[in-house]
């Protein structure tokens, strides 16, 4: 969603605001994140005003969205066995190893030694799990567990369930087509992976009160992995109203998040921001600005502390800034 956004924001703006924009995608709905500010560095008192464009926050309205915690699993896992009987006499793979389909794996020798060599190669693309077998070993086509196992991860599924109560909503949106969801690991704040809905349980888990649900991810960097826990972030049918400023506003360092807000000096000053949900191209401040405050959505990369500012473009900061 946020690549899908960008080259819209890109067509609309300047490259400072796209290079924010992009920097922004990677906060999360979870946790609150709670930026120190950075280091810094002020502005020359004489110094020459730095043109910016500007923003103010304000109260808007932003979709909700329901969490839970789920595992990445393998969208199909192959079983690679010998076609024939023999002794396995090499392993070409490690655990772990992404393979693609033709690769060689392994190779066994028949029942004349070395003059009846078989290649195993795989059947298909994925990671391999760890190596059951050993150079030595004599293998068949009837072994249960073969040679080694392929898990396709591209795509990837995640599955993860959510309370009966809200699967109504979920359910809801599936009616209209894929639902787009999210999914983040343990820092809670950047996503690994966006991906859709595929389907929805109409049965509880058990009696427990819960719905499954299967969530599929295209996965073409590998960010999920066979095992994995992750948070889901799936939109309820619903909206909610918080304080939000654009994405472009928002910068990043070692420290955290923070914006650049604008006083009615005309100068400009470093806020700590925790940031909440990432809808479009607009993310949730849950500490850090009030209702008004004026933020600057360009130029950012020119400021530092205290640095003296002349909108171009946007609204200033009222008298009581």
């Amino acid at each position: 969603m946020c690549l899908k956004n960008l080259r819209r924001f890109a067509r609309k703006t300047g490259g400072l605001q796209v290079a924010a924009f992009a920097l922004a995608c990677t906060v999360a709905v979870t946790g609150p994140t709670r930026a120190q500010v950075p280091t810094a560095h002020f502005g020359e008192p004489n110094a020459a005003p730095m043109p910016v464009f500007t923003a103010s926050a304000a109260r808007r309205t932003v979709p909700i969205y329901l969490k839970s915690v789920g595992t990445a699993v393998a969208s199909k896992t192959t079983v690679v066995r010998s076609p024939v009987g023999g002794k396995l006499t090499e392993i070409d793979f490690t655990a772990g190893q992404r393979v693609l389909a033709g690769d060689l794996l392994a190779r066994v020798a028949g029942p004349r030694a070395e003059r009846d060599v078989t290649d195993i190669r795989a059947p298909a693309s994925g990671r391999v799990g760890g190596a059951p077998r050993h150079v030595g070993d004599m293998v068949s086509p009837g072994d249960e567990t073969g040679i080694v196992t392929i898990s396709r991860i591209e795509p990837i599924s995640v599955v993860f369930a959510l309370p009966e109560t809200m699967l109504r909503a979920v359910r809801e949106k599936l009616l209209l087509g894929n639902l787009p969801v999210r999914a983040y690991g343990d820092d809670k704040v950047q996503a690994l992976a966006e991906g859709h809905l595929r389907r929805g349980d109409q049965e509880s888990q058990q009696g427990a009160g819960k719905g499954e649900l299967v969530a599929t991810f295209p996965n073409t960097d590998h960010a999920l992995s066979p095992g994995m826990r992750v948070e889901m972030l799936v939109p309820a049918n619903a909206t909610r109203t918080a304080l939000a400023i654009p994405l472009a506003a928002v910068r990043r360092s070692t420290a955290g998040y923070y914006t650049y807000m604008v006083t009615r000096s005309e100068t400009a000053h470093v806020r700590p921001l925790s940031l909440g949900t990432v809808t479009d191209d607009l993310v949730v401040v849950r500490e850090g600005l009030s209702p008004g405050d004026v933020i600057v959505t360009d130029g950012q990369e020119q400021l530092t502390e205290g640095s003296r500012v002349a909108i171009v473009e946007g609204p200033s900061p009222g008298p009581s800034e």
